[in-house]
């Protein structure tokens, strides 16, 4: 897989919202300096990033605010050829109609359960994504694409986090379907 599945995601989101008059909104905290040199000894973080995306269901108004950020209060990750990176940390915050819905954090230990052994040596989580097609087509639930993989190659299991609009409890399911054959992808 050429692309990680976050950015389908995010492509997605930005097409379906687009299209359905919503409002998509994504930024990058260039603040810091993600630059290292072959020498610097510093493990690898992921640049902080928000996104924020807008939808209508059920007569009431959503917005998720998703942000991802190296925690470098969780344990060091190395890939096989030693190097070092920090794991990402992703907090989710959901409004309806402008008052608090759904607050959670999210680190690649959420989703060890579903991990292969191999799975949970070298990898990180790389992100989530508002998934917008799922999301309007089953106006119940909103639907978050996660993945957690190695930095670089961007490929790993996909996940699928799933929140009832009925505010019962959420789920995190293994994403089968997953395109992982890259035949429609480009670098």
């Amino acid at each position: 897989m050429k692309r990680i599945y976050i950015a389908i995601c995010i492509a997605a989101a930005t097409v379906a919202l687009a299209s359905c008059g919503g409002k998509t909104e994504q930024q990058a905290e260039t603040n810091a300096d993600t630059t290292q040199t072959a020498t610097d000894n510093t493990p690898y973080a992921d640049p902080a990033q928000t996104m924020k995306n807008e939808f209508q269901a059920g007569g009431h108004q959503y917005e998720i605010t998703i942000h991802r950020e190296a925690d470098k209060q969780l344990p060091i990750v190395s890939d096989d050829l030693g190097k070092k990176f920090y794991d990402n940390r992703v907090d989710v915050t959901i409004t309806r109609d402008g008052q608090d819905f759904f607050k959670r954090s999210y680190t690649k230990e959420a989703f060890e359960s579903f991990l292969t052994e191999a799975d949970k040596h070298g990898t990180v989580l790389l992100g989530m994504a508002f998934d917008s097609e799922k999301t309007q087509k089953d106006k119940r639930i909103i639907y978050l694409g996660a993945q957690v993989g190695q930095v670089g190659i961007e490929e790993g299991p996909a996940f699928s986090v799933e929140i009832p609009l009925d505010g019962s409890a959420s789920s995190i399911v293994r994403d089968t379907a997953q395109d992982n054959t890259g035949g429609d992808m480009t670098d």
